[in-house]
């Protein structure tokens, strides 16, 4: 014991030091291998949300789900330490579409889950709204009944925009008369007409109303009940079965 280069209570205390090291570079990796992810929802929306195992990509919109479930149940609001890597999450609900993203987990994430509704969904709702909607465009203009027909009534977003159109009275071939076209929003549960009634309605013309419900009101085809198709013609009608028959005979 005399030749020893350390007491007992030295090596004890190496000892004690050397675990320490190890166990803080144990602590070191995990927390370097791992990051934090927290994604919120409105819970009475989705139903479901559970996190998949992604596949290896560099980017989230690559990333596809593997059949590995990491959460089962994801909860809004809550922090996960995750290792870090590819993951999928899926989120669906009743009346709504689901949900459906790559998340690459290299830095913290924070999520916050939008949603649409389903095109069910908005169908059903341009159905029961059809009403208010045509008494909201009525009392806008008290003389757009003597002139036009309203028409195509939809609602779309999350059901708080709706659009429209307007197809005038006269015969098919008369063209004095363009189809207009109209923009609703719902507030305090009321609809009401959100921009100026005209042919083309621009963002400039009514910057308050999603760029999406603007491109679809201006695609509205009267005859079809569909967006404007290409080589589409004045003169000609479509079938149910899409074929074009000819007016002028």
């Amino acid at each position: 014991m005399e030749n020893l280069p350390f007491t007992r209570k030295q090596l004890i205390m190496i000892g004690g030091g050397f675990s320490i090291i190890v166990v803080l570079m144990v602590i070191w990796a995990f927390f370097a291998t791992h990051q934090y992810l927290t994604i919120t929802y409105d819970a009475s929306i989705y139903k479901s949300v559970v996190l998949y195992q992604g596949t290896e990509s560099p980017s989230e919109k690559t990333i596809a789900p593997t059949k590995t479930v990491v959460e089962k149940k994801i909860e809004s609001g809550k922090t996960y330490h995750l290792s870090k890597g590819s993951y999928y999450l899926i989120a669906s609900g009743d009346g709504v579409s689901t949900n459906m993203q790559g998340i690459l987990l290299k830095d913290k994430v924070t999520r916050a889950l939008d949603y649409e509704l389903s095109e069910k969904r908005l169908a059903e709702l341009s159905k029961r709204e059809k009403n208010n909607i045509d008494n909201a465009i009525h009392a806008h203009n008290r003389n757009i009944s003597a002139i036009y027909n309203i028409a195509n009534e939809t609602v779309v977003e999350k059901g708080d925009w709706a659009i429209a159109a307007l197809a005038f009275k006269g015969s098919a071939t008369d063209l004095n008369r363009d189809t207009q076209k109209v923009v609703l929003q719902k507030k305090n549960n009321h609809w009401q007409v959100a921009c100026a009634i005209q042919i083309s309605i621009s963002k400039y013309e009514c910057p308050q109303a999603p760029q999406a419900v603007l491109e679809r009101a201006d695609t509205i085809d009267i005859r079809t009940q569909t967006p404007l198709m290409p080589n589409y013609t004045i003169n000609r009608n479509r079938d149910l079965d899409g074929l074009e028959t000819d007016e002028r005979f």
